[in-house]
C-alpha cells in the first residue's frame, strides 16, 4: 500500500541526523499519512513502486584505520566507574543482553543500538573498541553535514 524512509538521529551517534525528525520531516510524515488514508479508501489501488537497487549490494563491512575489514559484531558496551547501578541500561536494551543484577555483564547479542549509552543518566556507559570507534568516526565525518530527505511511496 505504501512505503517510506524517514530520518532520525542515528542510534549510536548524536551528530548523525541530530535534531531529526524536525518540523519539515514531520510535515512530510503528515502528508504521507494523509496519502495512505486516501489510498485506503480505494481498495482497488495498485501496489506501490519503491525505488531500490537489485541485485542488492553486499552487506556493509566496516574498516579499520589501515583500510582492512574488521568484525565489530562482538563489541560490547562497558559500564564505567561512574555507574550508579540504576539498571536503566538493562531496562532499555532491546536485546535483553545487559545483566539486570550486574550491569557490567553483557552476555547476549549487542546490536550496537546505543540505547544503553544514550539513556545512562550519568554517562557511564561507553564503547572502547578501537575499530568500532573508528567506524563511528568515519560515518560522522562522511555524513554529518549531509541532509537527507524523507522518501515516500504511496
Amino acid at each position: 500500500m505504501a512505503a517510506g524512509a524517514f530520518i532520525g538521529e542515528h542510534s549510536f551517534s548524536t551528530t548523525l541526523g541530530a535534531g531529526r525528525p524536525d518540523a519539515q520531516d514531520m510535515a512530510v510524515a503528515l502528508d504521507f499519512a494523509t496519502g495512505i488514508y486516501a489510498k485506503a479508501d480505494n481498495p482497488g489501488s495498485c501496489p506501490v513502486a519503491v525505488k531500490g537497487n537489485t541485485p542488492y549490494r553486499p552487506h556493509y563491512r566496516p574498516r579499520a584505520q589501515d583500510g582492512n575489514f574488521v568484525n565489530i559484531l562482538k563489541v560490547r558496551p562497558k559500564a564505567g566507574k561512574d555507574c550508579i547501578d540504576c539498571k536503566l541500561c538493562a531496562e532499555v536494551c532491546p536485546m535483553g543482553s545487559i545483566d539486570g543484577d550486574d550491569v557490567s555483564i553483557v552476555s547476549g547479542v549487542c546490536i550496537k543500538c546505543g540505547a544503553c549509552i544514550k539513556k545512562c543518566p550519568v554517562g557511564a556507559r561507553y564503547f572502547d573498541d578501537e575499530n568500532y570507534l573508528w567506524h563511528k568516526h568515519e560515518l560522522e565525518v562522511d555524513f554529518t553535514d549531509i541532509r537527507r530527505e524523507p522518501e515516500c511511496f504511496v
